[in-house]
């Protein structure tokens, strides 16, 4: 009974929150918040104080005890990218575990993006035909923001910038004090913050023309509240462009007691609601967006989502986001597409066909899918040494989906893809979990031979076929040309692959029929 039971906390600069969810009806049996404001010590560059840091380990310690009057085994606590920017992160996590035993899993910009995104995405892959060809998601947190674009329901691309309310707050006050068009200026530092948008990352962000568009803008409570008072009107869920704008011209100069009194905005919270509305403007005016539409899908949910797959609750899959990322990412650094999408080809057969031997899942599966398609990123510096060039780029970019940790792990398979191999690297290697090193040696292994295949990007072979043998891996290829580079190239590359698997892989050709 309580395996179906699972608990998530969460904790940020505002405060923390405890969810307490049954996976197998996806129904929320608890839910309890606890308000700590720890934005003024993070964005004032200053250490949480200790009393603040007690107050969220009190909170927690009560969260814990309600877990277990539910009989909650499986639970988990995550920390939002703002918070893990504290001076004092690590002794703020050191105290959680101290007091609690709970281990803080720190959440990135793009995990962030990734989980809030998950329940919008559910529902607009199911309403195709009722919702605009383009759809953007922005989440606006404390200190970043995060667009995310669907085309007629699927993803295509996201990416994220350093820029919420917080800090356009502190720029704000200080413009109005020096400059006499403070609100035009302080429009120029947001679209100066905002530059990279016609790109976003790899894919354009910027909607087509003549195409239906519509934002919808995640746990801005702060803007749905606004607009529900504005309009009086608390059950629409589309609002138009034009009822917005008409909100942002009589706020530009209203006083904090309009805001308090009649659009009813906490005390604590007026100094945000500028800033974050245009923010809210200009990106409307980017995605030249007609409506409007509000979501309280958070990280929660995400997470929540993530551990029904995982414990096989739910068959929803994600994973396309990230492999789409992935590609992204590989066009944008002009990988070759026919040879990227021959390796991943082969990749994936080979590790379905390995089963037996790795006893690896679906997640490794997707590690090994992103690593073929980013292995030669590194070429867009330099060929020579490109896998260690390959290694930086994927380590250094966002990839939605992926942990920094799961990061890693890609960024150091397409790093012994090539010339390089673990035991060849041990000052590096040895820096790694020994769970980490195992799973990154069976990938690569993978990853060598399936490259060495296609090593002179001629796609001679059109399939392979595998069978298991008791010292050998035999790996039938079907080409009627001549494979001696090939074979070449795999011999030198499986020495590898049998210090891995303790199997020597035996590349044969078979003839195809014409």
């Amino acid at each position: 009974m309580a395996q179906k039971y699972f608990g998530v906390m969460t904790v940020n600069i505002t405060g923390v929150e405890l969810v307490i969810v049954n996976l197998k009806t996806h129904k929320s049996l608890e839910k309890v918040s606890k308000d700590i404001n720890l934005g003024d010590d993070i964005y004032r560059n200053r250490p949480v104080q200790f009393e603040s840091v007690n107050r969220l380990v009190e909170a927690l310690t009560g969260f814990i005890q309600i877990l277990h009057d539910y009989d909650v085994e499986n639970y988990q606590l995550w920390g939002s990218q703002g918070l893990s920017q504290a001076i004092n992160a690590d002794f703020i996590a050191d105290q959680f575990y101290l007091h609690t035993g709970l281990e803080i899993n720190w959440l990135s910009i793009s995990d962030e993006a990734y989980y809030r995104n998950q329940n919008i995405s559910l529902e607009l892959e199911k309403q195709q035909e009722n919702v605009p060809e383009i759809v953007y998601l922005v989440g606006i947190t404390s200190g970043n923001t995060s667009i995310t674009r669907f085309d007629n329901g699927k993803f295509v691309t996201s990416t994220n910038f350093s820029l919420g309310p917080i800090k356009i707050a502190e720029d704000l006050d200080s413009l109005r004090r020096s400059a006499p068009n403070s609100i035009g200026v302080l429009n120029d530092y947001i679209d100066s913050k905002l530059k990279d948008f016609d790109r976003g990352g790899q894919v354009t962000l910027l909607p087509d023309n003549n195409k239906e568009t519509q934002v919808i803008l995640l746990g801005t409570s702060s803007i749905k509240k606004m607009v529900a008072e504005y309009t009086h009107d608390s059950t629409e869920k589309v609002v138009s462009i034009n009822v917005f704008r008409d909100l942002l011209d009589d706020i530009v100069d209203a006083s904090d007691q309009y805001l308090i009194e009649q659009l009813m905005i906490h005390e604590s919270a007026t100094p945000l609601v500028l800033p974050e509305l245009l923010l809210t403007r200009r990106i409307l005016q980017l995605t030249n967006a007609k409506t409007l539409r509000f979501s309280d899908s958070s990280v929660i949910d995400g997470v929540v989502n993530n551990e029904e797959v995982a414990l096989g609750f739910s068959k929803h899959d994600f994973s396309n986001q990230t492999i789409k990322m992935a590609v992204n990412l590989a066009n944008h650094y002009n990988v070759e597409p026919v040879h990227r999408e021959i390796v991943t080809k082969f990749a994936r057969h080979l590790f379905n066909q390995l089963k037996p031997l790795h006893m690896l899942g679906k997640r490794e599966a997707v590690l090994l899918e992103v690593a073929s398609i980013l292995h030669d990123v590194g070429n867009y510096i330099s060929v020579h040494s490109h896998y260690v060039h390959s290694e930086y780029i994927i380590r250094n970019s966002d990839i939605i989906g992926l942990s920094q940790e799961e990061k890693e792990i890609v960024a150091a398979i397409a790093k012994y893809h090539s010339a390089t191999t673990p035991s060849a690297d041990l000052s590096h290697f040895s820096q790694i979990s020994a769970e980490n090193r195992r799973l990154i040696s069976k990938l690569a292994a993978i990853l060598r031979l399936v490259d060495a295949l296609d090593d002179d990007r001629q796609q001679k072979i059109e399939k392979i076929s595998v069978s298991i043998k008791t010292h050998h891996v035999i790996i039938s290829a079907y080409s009627n040309a001549n494979l001696a580079y090939e074979n070449w190239v795999f011999n030198s590359k499986s020495q590898f692959f049998q210090e891995t698997y303790g199997l020597k892989p035996v590349l044969k050709q078979k003839g195809v029929k014409s």
